[in-house]
């Protein structure tokens, strides 16, 4: 099982893979606001594979992505219901 920082951490990694995050001018990872089809796409299969879960077609809008803690928070639901 994942912490939940171990899943943030890992998100940002899919999310930098997939070119989604862009650098604030603080210096912070943030989810970059208009993600094309191709990107969402993949990041949803990226995190399907990375723990070993499904995610429901309803999520497969980018409104999902809305910010990572609710990624992380959808993520651990999914992960705890498939236990």
């Amino acid at each position: 099982m994942f912490s939940r920082q171990e899943i943030r951490d890992k998100i940002y990694e899919l999310l930098d893979e997939v070119g989604a995050v862009e650098i604030d001018g603080d210096g912070n990872k943030v989810l970059i606001s208009d993600m094309d089809s191709i990107q969402l796409i993949s990041l949803v299969v990226e995190i399907e594979e990375c723990f070993g879960i499904e995610i429901p077609d309803e999520y497969l809008v980018t409104e999902f992505f809305e910010s990572v803690e609710h990624v992380i928070d959808i993520v651990q639901q999914l992960m705890n219901e498939q236990k």
